[in-house]
């Protein structure tokens, strides 16, 4: 054994330090919780928008039905949809599955990696990834070199991910920030909050090629359902913030009473600009780390050494060849005493 090789980590050094037990059936009914509380926040607010149209007027009301809709579509199922299509890796594992996981992330890992090439060979105006790292790893994948293929990969989300998805944060903030500075409705902040953070998870998505796991993903809706709460509680709380500041402005200059009020909705808007924006801030981050630490962890798992996994296979055999051999029995048992 070479010394690289005795430097490897096992899978039991492995699972004591990265896995955990999992109730996988759990993390997939509590994302499922957490998507479909999602879908009732923006249903609500999309219902209580059309309902101020039909104060507005009856036409205003009809005419805006088909557009909440529409807007239902693409802002909370398209993104949903696109994100949980998205495979992550494994990377919670032990002796049954590790071999699996190993083969699985290894697909994955190519699958991802000639997406890229593609997106970048075929869609104009893409400067995520750089045209040195994608022709490295198109050279990689033409070779069917899977170590370099990883190697190009780890390259890519270390240097032009990391950049690209920091200017995404940064994008959906801002505009963030704008939207709901402008709006000057509860509902609205809440709508827009929570259509753009998942627009933003969507993209850091579809970005790095994998989602995080049921669990991890599972998270991630649960602040998304915080942030849409607390972007309504602070379109109340400043709301209130600016009617007193409009008292006050109209008594301390009473001979220019409208600078109160201009004084007290910019500071209504300015504040909830900047806390909505630095929420998508935190979500983003918080995607991102997710999914950085699951690509790590998939690396570090890629070259453990299994040295039982012959006995593992040996193992899985065993009980499936039981298992066969007691249903047959059973069966014979039966129709003996029928």
């Amino acid at each position: 054994m070479s010394k690289n090789e005795e430097q490897k980590m096992t899978l039991e050094e492995y699972q004591k330090k990265y896995s955990r037990p999992e109730n996988v059936k759990a993390a997939r009914t509590f994302l499922f919780i957490f998507a479909a509380a999602i879908g009732i926040i923006v249903f609500v607010a999309l219902f209580l928008v059309v309902m101020k149209l039909f104060d507005i007027h009856q036409i205003a009301g009809y005419a805006g039905i088909p557009i909440a809709v529409l807007v239902y579509i693409f802002v909370y199922i398209v993104p949903l949809v696109k994100i949980t299509k998205t495979k992550p890796f494994i990377t919670n594992v032990d002796a049954r599955n590790a071999k699996e996981a190993q083969i699985y992330n290894r697909e994955l890992r190519n699958k991802i990696a000639d997406k890229m090439i593609e997106l970048k060979a075929n869609t104009e105006g893409v400067s995520w990834y750089s045209d040195e790292l994608i022709g490295k790893l198109a050279i990689a994948r033409q070779m069917k070199n899977d170590k370099e293929t990883k190697n190009c990969l780890t390259a890519i989300y270390d240097k032009d991910v990391r950049i690209a998805g920091n200017k995404m944060i940064r994008d959906h903030a801002f505009k963030v920030g704008v939207t709901t500075a402008l709006s000057q409705s509860e509902k609205i902040d809440t709508l827009f909050v929570v259509a753009y953070n998942l627009s933003l998870i969507k993209d850091l998505v579809f970005l790095y090629g994998y989602r995080p796991s049921d669990a991890k993903l599972a998270k991630i809706y649960r602040t998304v359902i915080a942030d849409a709460l607390i972007a309504y509680g602070v379109g109340n709380a400043t709301g209130s913030m600016a009617t007193a500041m409009s008292k006050f402005g109209g008594a301390a200059l009473e001979g220019i009473p409208f600078l109160g009020n201009a004084v007290g909705t910019i500071i209504d808007s300015v504040a909830q600009g900047v806390i909505n924006s630095s929420l998508t801030v935190l979500i983003g981050f918080q995607t991102k780390r997710y999914l950085k630490r699951e690509y790590h962890l998939q690396d570090i798992l890629d070259d453990i050494v299994l040295d039982d996994a012959k006995e593992n296979e040996t193992e899985r055999e065993m009980v499936e060849s039981l298992k066969e051999e007691i249903k047959d029995k059973a069966k014979k048992k039966k129709l003996a005493t029928a």
